[in-house]
C-alpha cells in the first residue's frame, strides 16, 4: 500500500489529536466517499444524457390524485 502525505491546518490536525481520531481511516473514507460520489455524478450524467426510451409522458401528479380518489384516501 503506498504512502501518501496530508497535509491539515495546524488547528484541525490539534483537534483530531485531542479527540484521538484514527487520520489514516478517516482519509481513507474520504477518499472512497469522493470516488463513489464521482462515479455517482458521471453516471446520472450519462443518464440524463441518453435519449428517453420512449415519448409518453406521465403526470405522476395526476395519477396519485386519482389512486386516492378511487381509495378515498
Amino acid at each position: 500500500m503506498p504512502k501518501v502525505s496530508v497535509y491539515l491546518p495546524d488547528e484541525l490536525y490539534r483537534a483530531a489529536q485531542e479527540r484521538k481520531l484514527p487520520l489514516s481511516t478517516l482519509t481513507q473514507e474520504a477518499v472512497e466517499h469522493a470516488l463513489r460520489t464521482s462515479d455517482r455524478k458521471e453516471w446520472v450524467a450519462r443518464m440524463r444524457a441518453r435519449p428517453p426510451l420512449t415519448d409518453v409522458t406521465i403526470d405522476s401528479a395526476a395519477l396519485l390524485d386519482e389512486v386516492r380518489e378511487e381509495f378515498g384516501e
